[in-house]
Parts: structure tokens; C-alpha cells; sequence
């Protein structure tokens, strides 16, 4: 009997599969196209054990089933274990990914299949809930702290030219050096990057505003930001400066400045000298996850000096009142989204 040679490339299976494999609900179909794409690749088990580090810590607050994410992750590594003798990630590992868990760190899969012909990879998606900041490691080592209500999407494995992700909101970076792959976030539709070998420092880029600030504590950053016409003007900032680009006038602008008024947030303060108020509401808004109201247009004038530290709203609209006039009142509304969550809206008026 002829024996037939047949070459097989295995892709990489789709986020629901992986899944289904990770909690061993997987057909045998499935486990074994998958247990031959961890044979393809050593790096392919990095990938499945990353997906199912956060899974297991996104379970680690609802405690489905009454599972203990810690021990079903162990399980995983002991099934792979007894195929290649080697553990890729440790228990404490788990143990700071379900504390991220529980502090507010929401984890959504995207279930894009790797594309045949182009082979972009799954992306994961980290978004910080409403009102919450938090901090976690990206594969390469690099920790990022993202503000509350920001998301930040990177592919399961970087590619070998450069280590990109996606940001909408506020993040503060500690790249890890690597020369022969620089770091690269994105904003705004890929309108806007931050292209880095190793450094620190601070994007702010939500998506319902065409103002994007970029504030560097060490190290260089260069600025490459495209427009409309599809040209790309690149500017390299210096620690303690911070650019200021404009998307819709396509202009840049950059100052010195004290870093820590722009990443205080990261230990729950928030620091203004003589910024006016609508600029510091704005702060405000994110932080507290509220949405403020200026009845009087005269106190659009009024400018905010002092440290906010770690303080309620009750008392920072307090100190409001006491410092500017400004008086308040709270109300609950309830936002249009699947979900149902209340958010509060705060009216300020001139107070008499």
C-alpha cells in the first residue's frame, strides 16, 4: 500500500475553540487539531496558556460553577505538561492575574479568525471598568496602567518587526527595551502613533475628542501623526515634554511641564495648577465616571489649583463649593447600553 506525504500548516485555531479547550469542553476533533498545533510551534503553547491566564482571571470574580480559577489553570498546565515536560507560566503568574481580575480589569476576546492570506493574528481586548484604574504586564514584559474606561486591544502574539496595540483612552506605558522590535501604540483610527524602543510615558486619546496629548517621563518617543491627505509628520519629544495634537486643525504643539499633573491619576490623585475648569472637569469626568453639567457660562472661566487625593466626589464637589463658589447637584441617570449601569450626572451652577 502506497503511503500518501501530506504537508499540513495548522492555523491558529479560533478564539471559541481555544476556549472550549482551555476549560476541556473541547471535542476530540478539536483537541486533537489543537494539540497538533502546539506541536507545529513551541510558541504556540505561550499563546494557549496567555489566553488561558486571562481567562481564568476574568472567571476569578464571577467564581462560575464554583471553579477555582487557580487550580483549573494549574490543571491546564499539567494536561501540557505531560506532553512537553515544561511549565511557560508559574502560579504566581495567575495569582496577580486574578487580582487584576477583581480590581476591574474586564477581558473581552475578539473572535476574529487568523486570515488565511494574511495571517493577522486574534486580538485580545483590556478595557478598565468605569471608575476603576488598573495596572498588568503585556507578553514582552511591558506594563501599561490604563485609566478608567479605557481599552487597549494587542495581538495574542506580536508579529517579529514590531509590537503594536491599540488604545482608546488613557494609558501610562512602561515599554521593555527591545531595538529590533520597537512598541508602537495607536490612536484614533491609526490616525495618531507613539512609536518607542524603551521608555515611559503617558497617552491620553479618547475616542469622542480629537485632542490627543502624549506626555514623556524618560527616555524619546517619535510622534508620527497622518492627515487628511495621508501624509505623516513626525516629531520626537524629550523627557518632561508634552505634544498636544489636534487632530481636526492638524497641529502639534509641545511644552515643558512637571510630568507628575499628567500621571498622578496612576496613584488615585489628580493635580491642577490654574487649569480651567472645563479642562479639569474633563479630568474629573473620567476619574469618577460622572458626566458634569455647566448651568452658568460664567464659571467656564473659573481656573482649579490643588491635589485631589484619592477623595470621594461628595468631597471634591465640596471643595468646590468651599474654594470657587461653585455649587452642585447630583443626579442618576440611567445610560442606553445593553447593560443598564447607572452613571451619574453632576449639575454645576455659580453659587449665591
Amino acid at each position: 500500500m502506497k503511503t500518501e506525504n501530506r504537508h499540513i500548516n495548522f492555523q491558529e485555531p479560533e478564539g471559541m475553540m481555544l476556549l472550549r479547550y482551555i476549560k476541556d469542553t473541547a471535542s476530540n476533533e478539536e483537541k486533537s487539531y489543537i494539540e497538533a498545533w502546539l506541536e507545529a510551534d513551541e510558541n504556540n503553547k505561550r499563546i494557549l496558556l496567555q489566553t488561558a491566564r486571562i481567562y481564568y482571571a476574568n472567571n476569578a470574580m464571577e467564581r462560575i460553577a464554583s471553579r477555582n480559577p487557580l487550580i483549573a489553570y494549574e490543571k491546564l498546565e499539567q494536561r501540557l505538561a505531560k506532553r512537553t515536560r515544561s511549565y511557560w507560566l508559574k502560579r504566581f503568574s495567575v495569582a496577580a492575574a486574578c487580582i487584576i481580575a477583581i480590581i476591574g480589569l474586564s477581558t473581552l476576546f475578539s473572535h476574529r479568525k487568523a486570515d488565511s492570506e494574511f495571517g493577522d493574528p486574534q486580538i485580545i481586548t483590556l478595557q478598565a471598568n468605569a471608575g476603576v484604574r488598573t495596572r498588568f504586564n503585556l507578553s514582552d514584559g511591558t506594563v501599561v496602567y490604563l485609566n478608567s474606561g479605557s481599552v487597549l486591544s494587542y495581538p495574542m502574539s506580536y508579529d517579529q518587526k514590531e509590537r503594536k496595540v491599540y488604545l482608546s483612552g488613557e494609558a501610562y506605558f512602561k515599554v521593555t527595551h527591545n531595538e529590533k522590535q520597537p512598541f508602537i501604540v495607536s490612536t484614533s483610527g491609526d490616525q495618531h502613533r507613539v512609536r518607542v524602543l524603551g521608555t515611559e510615558f503617558n497617552i491620553q486619546a479618547y475616542g469622542d475628542e480629537n485632542i490627543i496629548s502624549t506626555t514623556l517621563v524618560t527616555g524619546s518617543v517619535n510622534l508620527e501623526v497622518k492627515n487628511k491627505s495621508g501624509n505623516v509628520s513626525h516629531r520626537t519629544l524629550l523627557p518632561s515634554e508634552k505634544a498636544i495634537c489636534n487632530l481636526d486643525k492638524e497641529e502639534i504643539s509641545v511644552m515643558k511641564i512637571n510630568t507628575m499633573y499628567e500621571t498622578a491619576w496612576m496613584d488615585g490623585k489628580l493635580m491642577f495648577k490654574d487649569t480651567p475648569l472645563p479642562e479639569a472637569l474633563k479630568k474629573l469626568s473620567y476619574y469618577y465616571n460622572v458626566e458634569f453639567v455647566i448651568q452658568d457660562a460664567e464659571i467656564k472661566s473659573y481656573c482649579l489649583t490643588g491635589i485631589l487625593d484619592n477623595r470621594l466626589l461628595s468631597q471634591t464637589l465640596n471643595y468646590l463649593r468651599i474654594s470657587s463658589n461653585i455649587d452642585y447637584r447630583i443626579e442618576d441617570m440611567k445610560t442606553d447600553d445593553s447593560k443598564g449601569t447607572n452613571r451619574t450626572r453632576v449639575i454645576l451652577w455659580k453659587g449665591k
